[in-house]
C-alpha cells in the first residue's frame, strides 16, 4: 500500500510541475535503462534545457540527481503507472522502451509526440515483437540498417526517422580512458530460450577456458535474472569451484565491458558496444539467431540483413562447434593480429553507423528542435 500511495503522490507532484519542464519528458523502466540516458540528460540540463524524468524504479540513480533544470518523479506502482501513461500531458515523451501501446503502457491523447531512442544496436525487425515500434512518431536511428528497416516497415506513414547515431559509443569511449584493463574474458549471453544459456556449447566453452586458467566473468543479460534464473543457477553450481569464475550482475554494465580483454556472446548487443568502443574483436557462439517477431521464421532471409547478423563476421569471429576446443588458438589470433581486426571494425563503424564522432551532439540538436 505504501508503494501505491507514494506513486499517487508522485503523480500529483508531476501534475504540479511547470509546463516548461514538460516540453521534454523522459521515461525509464528501471536503472539499467536510466544509465543509457545519462549523457543525454547531462548535456541537456547543461545547455539550460528544462526536462522532467519519470522512472518506475525506486532505486533509480537519477533520484539523487540535482540540477535546477531537472525534475524527477518515481511511479513504481504498476497500476498507477498505466493510469499515468494513459493520461500523460506533455509535448514530447522520449523512451527507449519497445511495445508502447500494445496493451501494457499505452499512448495518451494529451502527449503530442513519442520519440524512441535505441538502447541497443540489435534489429528492429527480428529481435522485437512485430508491432513493437508502431506507436512511436519519431525514431533516432543509430545506423543505415536500422533506418532501412524502419523505412520499409513504415513506408506509408508520417513517422520521422532521424539519422542521429548511437551516443552510447561516445560515452563508453570517454569512460574507457579511466578504466583499468584486466586480463579477463567476459561471457555475456543474451536472454530467452534462444540464448546460449540453454546450449551445451556455453558450458563446453567455459570448461575449455578453465583448462587454460583464464579469469572468467559471467554476466547474463539483466532480463535473464528474471526469465532464465534456473539456467543461471545451473551454470553457477557447475563452475563455482573454480576460483577465477565469477558472476557479475551490476546494474551499470559499462565497467565490466570496458575492462574485459575479450568478450564472448551469442547474439547480445553488448558485443557490438565492446568491439566498436575498444576496437577489439568479439567471439560469437554459433547458435540460432534470437527471433521475437512471430511473423519471421528461423530460416527467413531477412535475418541476414539485420545488424547483429552482419556484424558477426565484421566485428569478430563466429565460433563453430568444431572450433570450441580450439578456442585458445582463436584468442591468440585476436592478440597477434590486433591491427587487422581493428581495421575491420573501424571500416564497419564508418560504413554503417551515423555520426560516429558526434552522435551525442546530433541527438541533443534534434531533441532541442522538438521544443519549438
Amino acid at each position: 500500500m505504501n508503494n501505491f500511495f507514494k506513486s499517487f503522490s508522485e503523480i500529483k507532484k508531476f501534475n504540479k510541475i511547470s509546463i516548461d519542464y514538460k516540453k521534454i519528458v523522459f521515461f525509464s523502466e528501471n536503472n539499467n535503462y536510466s544509465y543509457f540516458f545519462k549523457s543525454i540528460v547531462d548535456r541537456l540540463v547543461l545547455e539550460g534545457i528544462k526536462i522532467t524524468f519519470v522512472t518506475a524504479d525506486q532505486n533509480d540513480f537519477f533520484l539523487k540527481y540535482k540540477n535546477p533544470n531537472f525534475k524527477i518523479v518515481c511511479i513504481s506502482n504498476f497500476f498507477l503507472l498505466q493510469y499515468f501513461f494513459s493520461n500523460l500531458k506533455c509535448k514530447n515523451l522520449i523512451l527507449t522502451m519497445p511495445d508502447l501501446g500494445t496493451g501494457i503502457l499505452n499512448r495518451s491523447p494529451f502527449c503530442e509526440k513519442y520519440i524512441y531512442i535505441f538502447h541497443s544496436l540489435i534489429s528492429t525487425n527480428v529481435a522485437y515483437k512485430e508491432k513493437s515500434f508502431n506507436n512511436y512518431d519519431i525514431f533516432f536511428s543509430p545506423s543505415i540498417i536500422h533506418t532501412s528497416e524502419l523505412q520499409i516497415k513504415f513506408k506509408n506513414s508520417n513517422k520521422k526517422i532521424l539519422e542521429t547515431g548511437y551516443p552510447k559509443i561516445e560515452e563508453l569511449k570517454k569512460e574507457l580512458i579511466n578504466i583499468k584493463q584486466l586480463d579477463n574474458i567476459l561471457i555475456a549471453p543474451t536472454w530467452g530460450s534462444d540464448s546460449s544459456l540453454y546450449s551445451n556449447k556455453l558450458t563446453d566453452i567455459i570448461q575449455q577456458l578453465i583448462k587454460k586458467k583464464y579469469h572468467i566473468i559471467f554476466r547474463p543479460h539483466p532480463m535473464s535474472f528474471k526469465k532464465d534464473q534456473k539456467k543461471i543457477k545451473e551454470i553457477l553450481s557447475k563452475f563455482k569451484w573454480y576460483k577465477k569464475f565469477e558472476l557479475n550482475d551490476d546494474k551499470d554494465n559499462n565497467k565490466v565491458i570496458l575492462s574485459a580483454k575479450v568478450l564472448i556472446t551469442d547474439w547480445s548487443g553488448s558485443a557490438m558496444e565492446f568491439s566498436i568502443t575498444k576496437e577489439k574483436p568479439s567471439l560469437f557462439i554459433n547458435t540460432q539467431q534470437r527471433v521475437r517477431n512471430s511473423s519471421i521464421k528461423k530460416n527467413d532471409k531477412i535475418l541476414e540483413k539485420t545488424f547483429e547478423y552482419i556484424c558477426r563476421n565484421k566485428l569478430g569471429v563466429i565460433l563453430d562447434d568444431e572450433n570450441i576446443f580450439k578456442i585458445e588458438k582463436i584468442l591468440e589470433d585476436f592478440y597477434e593480429n590486433e591491427n587487422f581486426y581493428r581495421k575491420k571494425i573501424l571500416d564497419f563503424k564508418k560504413k554503417f553507423l551515423y555520426n560516429c564522432e558526434n552522435s551525442l551532439d546530433t541527438t541533443i540538436s534534434n531533441i532541442t528542435k522538438l521544443i519549438n
